[in-house]
């Protein structure tokens, strides 16, 4: 089966995520990857509570792309800090491989739009055969799988990857948060799938470290943490035709709210880097009093509106955000909103970098 992908961002599904699942433009060349987390999208009064397969159902049909990859993340580990219904949903249906499958497979009136992920229980739970079984059961309602391998586990997984792969499916190497640049332990991943042509392959890796807090950021200044590189060389580097990461934000721990902390973490699509602004006190209103004035005067934006793409124009719905909060047409204080409007912004300028022919499949 012929692919388009170049880019895959990954969301988990949480508020502000399935926003922007829900209004953005993916088009030909994007498809999402949705990691699902948690069994219900949000709590409601027992008697109204959606099942599972109607919520994220609902939620995958109306996304605006050809296709979508859905995980219910293997990698999870668990914290004392993280949220209840996380770990719940964990234990109870990720961790077992038989709920787990019945969970995609109740998703299977979607297929083909829905490309369900599968990944090894060898680290998880020390089943020797997972990659099969799973194989097994999904091929019998989906045209396409993919297959989603740590790079530490590699060594493991690949031999029966490469063998239950079919021209329909996908793999996704998974970096976690280690730097793109090739260790010996990625050359060796390298020249294990180099040669690999059976399906399309994606490098996927998270560019903003899950430690970088909004408290630590240095105001209009370089995020020196959050590492973009991945865009430059997982054509090259990584024999790759597609990358992923999580949208512009960091793929964090999952833990319970935290306190108020105004910030934010906005891409540059001219140097492909992340700058942080952050407001002087903990109040909402340095959202409105100090973030957006700073963004909307940086020398990022200067850069992007003088770069002849059109990274800020009308379709950016966190720049016109931006825009309407300085005009005072709409509120700025919100950090729930300011998660979105970086993943929106950083969309667009993916978008744009695709149309303009600067990211392909090799």
């Amino acid at each position: 089966m012929a692919t388009d992908l170049i880019y895959m961002p990954t969301f988990r599904s949480r508020q502000q995520e399935n926003l922007v699942l829900r209004s953005f433009e993916f088009g030909q060349h994007m498809y999402p990857m949705i990691e699902i987390i948690k069994e219900h999208d949000r709590k409601r009064d027992e008697d109204k509570q959606q099942p599972f397969h109607e919520i994220y159902g609902g939620l995958i049909s109306d996304i605006k792309a050809d296709r979508v990859f859905v995980d219910l993340p293997l990698y999870l580990k668990e914290r004392a800090s993280m949220k209840a219904e996380v770990i719940t949903f964990s234990r109870g249906t990720i961790a077992r491989i038989e709920r787990r499958t019945e969970a995609l497979m109740a998703l299977a009136p979607l297929a083909p739009k829905i490309i369900p992920v599968v990944s090894s229980y060898l680290h998880k739970t020390g089943e020797v055969d997972s990659l099969e079984q799973q194989t097994a059961r999904l091929r019998q309602h989906f045209p396409s799988i993919a297959y989603r391998i740590l790079y530490n586990h590699f060594q493991e997984d690949w031999p029966i990857v490469s063998e239950l792969a079919t021209a329909n499916d996908f793999i996704i190497l998974d970096l976690d948060t280690i730097a793109p640049y090739p260790s010996p332990v990625i050359r060796q991943i390298i020249s294990a799938w180099r040669g690999f042509t059976t399906c399309p392959k994606t490098v996927l890796r998270s560019a903003i470290n899950t430690d970088i807090q909004n408290v630590g950021l240095d105001h209009a200044e370089i995020v020196y943490d959050a590492d973009n590189g991945l865009l430059d060389m997982y054509n090259t580097a990584f024999a790759a035709q597609s990358f992923g990461d999580y949208a512009g934000i960091k793929k964090d721990d999952l833990t319970s709210g935290g306190t108020i902390s105004p910030g934010l973490i906005f891409y540059d699509a001219v140097n492909n880097q992340f700058i942080g602004y952050k407001g002087e006190i903990k109040d909402l209103s340095e959202f409105e009093t100090t973030i957006v004035p700073a963004v909307l005067h940086s020398d990022a934006a200067q850069a992007m509106q003088a770069s002849g793409l059109p990274y800020l124009d009308e379709r950016n719905w966190g720049w016109q955000t931006l825009l309407r909060i300085q005009s005072g047409a709409e509120s700025g204080k919100s950090q729930a909103k300011f998660k979105r409007i970086s993943m929106e912004h950083y969309l667009h300028c993916m978008r744009v970098k695709i149309e303009a022919g600067e990211l392909t499949t090799g």
